[in-house]
């Protein structure tokens, strides 16, 4: 759906027709707007490059191994946001009801003849599948779980990390670990771990088979791409990588390639400009705030109504959240009574005004005690930084929700009604694709299925001649 400036609530249009001459215009039909997506970011590719940079000066562009082909039979399908149908979510809610995989013949296999894999590395979920497909295959935890240092003892044969289902499938006491705070790698053995998980466990594939079209948060800190290289070709030894940023991808997954990324994921929220594929430097903002800082909120209010719930039922808490709560309207207009949450144990959980109190953080952070900016304050922020460089209008009229916290019930009309406040400007615009939640995944998935873009993957012997700088040459 998207957010008219006048009109309010406005249905998406029509989807565009199939266009002759792409590379997988079956499959780009099925995203909604990701068939427009693929047309605008074939055509950006092919009339500016790689995204809007150009290689080293007197260095052409080599043709990479990697192609698009058929990708093999899924092993299993991430329905929509875990959680969402009613069981709470796992730590890795995309392998329940996978069927078994054929085991690896050891026989080896080119790797022109098989399909890129796409990860996007959240602070919840690790999302990955094959190019070319309309959503993820599997969501991976992003926590890891390591042997209590007193349960570690001489001769102990156990494994050093459990990702994915092994935490559940392990009796010993284990440390639970993100390796994310905030969108930033913290604990890279631990990212290693989760990317071994979803090579060997989830997808069932070899590494060294796979080129790896890899999503990166917008204001990481520097070299955060170089290690990411380093880990994905020396430890892992895929053939071939590309690093695309977040906000970039989630344009395309809109069918767009200039606009203003909203995103909110779990653990940090940013708006971040781009005009004609290329992110805007100096622009963009952040805010170390996100739905994991909101169901912590939704935490501490269940538990000043009378509750009693601890952080061991903070997966509780998320499942509340997401199925219960909601943006008011306007500040102060709860709309709606109580509502009943069935708790594991069968009792049942009245919800009331909290429900609606804890979205108020995402335009209020003060009411959580937090400093920061709401989401409205930072688009708008970034907006008027927009004007200033004459592209104001531009960015205004293109306002993307992206990430799964934007998801909330009501929080496209209310971010919309409060951003209008405080962007006098007027012709603004604020679009809500139904699976945002996964815009980042579906942009890098319609990315690294076209042609043109096959010439932008950096192999594994460019980085070892060129280190990091056949990273920025590319991506």
């Amino acid at each position: 759906m998207a957010v008219g400036g006048a009109g309010g609530i406005r249905p998406a249009q029509a989807r565009p027709p199939r266009a002759a001459g792409m590379d997988r215009p079956s499959v780009t039909s099925q995203w909604g707007g990701g068939c427009q997506a693929a047309l605008e970011a074939q055509r950006l590719i092919s009339a500016h490059g790689a995204l809007g940079c150009a290689c080293e000066k007197g260095e052409p562009r080599r043709q990479m191994a990697v192609r698009s082909s058929p990708s093999p039979a899924p092993l299993g399908a991430a329905r929509g946001d875990p959680g969402e149908a009613g069981a709470l979510p796992g730590p890795d809610a995309g392998l329940r009801g996978a069927r078994a995989a054929a085991p690896l013949k050891a026989k080896a296999r080119k790797v022109r003849r098989i399909k890129a894999l796409v990860i996007d590395l959240g602070s919840q979920y690790c999302k990955c599948g094959y190019a070319g497909e309309p959503r993820p295959t599997y969501f991976v935890s992003s926590t890891v779980g390591r042997p209590c240092a007193a349960a570690a003892q001489a001769g102990d044969t156990r494994k050093e990390t459990y990702v994915g289902h092994e935490l559940l499938r392990t009796g010993a006491p284990l440390k639970l670990t993100n390796p994310l705070q905030h969108g930033v790698v913290v604990d890279w053995d631990c990212v290693q771990s989760i990317w071994e998980y979803v090579f060997r466990t989830a997808m069932k594939i070899r590494p060294e088979e796979h080129a790896v079209l890899l999503s990166d948060p917008p204001l990481g800190p520097a070299g955060q791409r170089e290690k990411y290289a380093e880990l994905l070709f020396e430890a892992l030894g895929v053939p071939a990588l590309h690093v695309a940023p977040q906000p970039l991808l989630s344009i395309y997954s809109y069918g767009r390639t200039s606009g203003l990324v909203l995103e909110s994921g779990h653990g940090v929220s940013h708006a971040v400009p781009i005009s004609e594929g290329n992110v805007l430097p100096g622009l963009p903002g952040r805010a170390d705030y996100a739905g994991g800082d909101l169901t912590r909120y939704l935490l501490r209010l269940l538990n000043e109504s009378g509750h009693a719930f601890t952080d061991d039922h903070l997966h509780i808490v998320e499942h509340i959240k997401k199925q219960c709560c909601s943006a008011a309207p306007a500040p102060g207009r709860e709309l709606g009574l109580r509502v009943d949450y069935e708790l594991p144990d069968g009792r049942r959980l009245a919800v009331g005004p909290e429900r609606f109190q804890c979205a108020e953080m995402l335009f209020r952070p003060s009411v959580a005690g937090s400093s920061q900016p709401g989401l409205p304050a930072l688009a708008a922020a970034c907006l008027q930084r927009c004007r200033d460089a004459g592209l104001g209008a531009e960015m205004a009229a293109n306002v993307l929700l992206c990430g799964g916290c934007t998801m909330l019930g009501g929080f496209p009309a209310r971010f919309q009604s409060e951003l209008g406040l405080l962007w006098p400007g007027g012709g603004l615009a604020v679009a809500a694709a139904p699976e945002r939640k996964t815009s980042v995944w579906t942009g890098g998935s319609i990315l690294a299925s076209l042609q043109a873009f096959q010439q932008l993957w950096v192999s594994r012997e460019e980085f070892a001649e060129r280190g990091g700088a056949a990273i920025h040459s590319k991506c």
